[in-house]
């Protein structure tokens, strides 16, 4: 039997690693793409479930390297059925005043940009056959956050994104969905203070911070036939967090 094929994008980081480690455990294989090459997982995963991994050095802002790379794992593995666009980037607290040109083109170059165009390239190999589609969003998107407004409005554009495109490819047999994560411990929420963490798990009715096992999970339910009747959705994984 040939096993499927998931494509992750921002594959290096925390969550990239337990959404890879989710998917490998399920025995898929595994084509992980980062901007900075540096997937240090990959041999780990290979020997624990044994399947084919194979890391691509892609950054998302460029439009020729997503459709070169896109191209290459297409050929290089026989069934790829699953995009879990993963690949963002953070901005840093700053009232908007105070936001440079440059970092406003970083963030809707990567987040929202790089990310219709790792779609679209797995949307034109896959139009005969349809897929699955898993955009990683944030609950920002749903309550905005000050001095993180350029930010959210990235992963604002990419839920409209996500209930745009599930109407449009519905009726070729993809699902099209979006997972929101909340505040996940991760490296990236290292800068949080002791106090703001307990400032945080006390908005959240789990009384936590969610882990990159929480998201996984969503990731891989909405990517399986489990999630085969659901999209269009955006998908909270934030503890039911409730912003004062």
């Amino acid at each position: 039997m040939v096993r499927k094929t998931v494509i992750i994008t921002g594959a290096s980081g925390d969550i990239g690693k337990g959404i890879a480690e989710k998917f490998a455990s399920e025995k898929y294989n595994l084509a992980l793409c980062s901007n900075a090459h540096n997937v240090q997982y990959d041999d780990e995963l290979k020997e624990k479930y044994g399947v084919e991994i194979r890391n691509y050095k892609m950054d998302i802002a460029d439009f020729s390297q997503v459709e070169s790379v896109f191209e290459k794992i297409f050929k290089d593995f026989e069934s790829v059925e699953v995009l879990v666009a993963n690949a963002g980037i953070s901005q840093k607290r700053k009232l908007i005043i105070d936001v440079k040109n440059e970092e406003i083109d970083d963030l809707v170059d990567v987040n929202l940009k790089g990310t219709i165009t790792c779609t679209r390239e797995f949307v034109k190999k896959r139009m005969d056959k349809g897929g699955k589609i898993v955009l990683m969003s944030s609950f920002v998107a749903n309550y905005g956050c000050a001095c993180e407004s350029v930010y959210s409005a990235t992963k604002g554009g990419l839920n409209a994104f996500t209930k745009s495109l599930a109407n449009e490819l519905g009726n070729f047999e993809f699902t099209v969905n979006a997972v929101c994560p909340g505040f996940i411990d991760t490296k990236m929420n290292n800068n949080l203070s002791p106090a703001e963490k307990e400032d945080i798990e006390s908005m959240t009715p789990l009384q936590r911070l969610g882990s990159v096992e929480d998201v996984a999970e969503a990731v891989f339910f909405l990517s399986s036939d489990s999630g085969n009747f659901i999209t269009g959705q955006m998908i909270n994984v934030d503890g039911g967090y409730i912003p004062l």
